[in-house]
């Protein structure tokens, strides 16, 4: 009798040991950082496409998360003259989000867990451009250049896999809308021929877009 007791309190024991080897979810209270990354991120359908984000876990089905996301763009182009001849166009952009957010979690598996949530951030964008044609150099037309500021609201579904412990691959559906102003954007006209500076910009510059989509994430965390 006593050799059958020993067997089921070491099987027991052995069963809670490999439960808790199964547990790769983050414990309630736990925190994790984690670092993603969207490499198939277009252009005006994603906020930004590589970032940060820390979330804090409330209970098994509730965290609150804060993600500082960033996207930097540059673009050229020329037509392969010289002199009055010459055509081209470049400009860089650089965005910056900061954006808290509630995610519930849904029971899933244990390496599965299917979420929802939704957040409000704010985005800062700077931006420049210039224009060359022939002797003309037209710095910030079109587009125009400086600094600006805008916010984005949306809510998203996903689901995270964990493949070892405190490690996941993970990808997110998102429903969005983002603006973005640049008052008094910046002209810098030069060259044979430019028309002249203007003392100053009156006017204003502005996005809006509203976009669903998918946006597969890399993701990399640290949970503790």
């Amino acid at each position: 009798m006593k050799k059958y007791l020993l067997m089921a309190v070491l099987a027991t024991g052995m069963l809670s040991y490999v439960s808790a080897q199964d547990s790769y979810k983050p414990a309630v209270g736990s925190f994790t950082l984690e670092t993603y990354f969207t490499p198939f991120a277009v252009a005006g359908n994603v906020i930004d496409a590589a970032g940060l984000t820390g979330i804090y876990s409330l209970s098994d089905n509730m965290a609150l998360r804060v993600g500082l996301g960033f996207n930097w763009d540059s673009h050229y182009w020329k037509n392969g003259e010289t002199g009055d001849a010459l055509q081209s166009l470049s400009g860089n952009d650089f965005a910056l989000s900061l954006t808290p957010a509630f995610v519930y979690c849904f029971a899933g598996t244990s390496r599965l867990t299917p979420y929802v949530g939704a957040g409000l951030g704010i985005d800062y964008i700077t931006t420049s451009g210039t224009q060359e044609s022939g002797t003309i150099t037209l710095k910030g037309s079109n587009i125009g250049a400086g600094d600006g500021f805008g916010f984005h609201i949306g809510a998203f579904s996903g689901f995270n896999y964990y493949f070892a412990q405190n490690l996941y691959i993970g990808a997110e559906i998102n429903f969005s809308f983002n603006t973005v102003s640049i008052p008094n954007p910046k002209y810098v006209n030069s060259g044979q021929g430019a028309p002249p500076t203007p003392a100053e910009a009156k006017d204003k510059q502005g996005a809006y877009h509203l976009g669903f989509g998918a946006t597969p994430s890399l993701r990399l965390g640290w949970t503790f």
